[in-house]
């Protein structure tokens, strides 16, 4: 059986451009902070903690829409965190230089609504 193009009850009708930023920071269902390193067309590339270490991890369009939300957590306090972790329990190369270059850009980015 076909979908019905009218149902909006589902995500299939997610656009295929994400509306985050670069230094954007989210939150996921169980509350745990990711910042948008990298944004593509149809994914992004999120500075997070995963199995225990600070790693950079793609993650498509419809996931991001699925399980992240807009967060007010402050882009200085979720670097410093991420930084202590990774110091503390290890972090991938790929995650600290997107860590660094975080750091170097040194202004919050304009907060983009991730549903708009």
């Amino acid at each position: 059986m076909a979908k019905d193009p009218t149902d909006y009850s589902t995500l299939d009708f997610v656009a295929p451009t994400l509306h985050v930023t670069r230094g954007q920071v989210l939150l996921d269902r169980q509350r745990h902070v990711a910042i948008v390193a990298r944004r593509g067309s149809d994914c992004a590339h999120l500075l997070r903690v995963k199995s225990g270490k600070l790693r950079l991890v793609r993650v498509p369009a419809r996931e991001l829409v699925e399980n992240w939300s807009d967060s007010d957590y402050p882009l200085a306090q979720a670097l410093r965190r991420l930084l202590e972790h990774g110091r503390q329990y290890g972090m991938t190369e790929t995650a600290e230089r997107a860590l660094e270059s975080l750091f170097k850009s040194g202004r919050d980015p304009v907060q983009a609504p991730l549903f708009a």
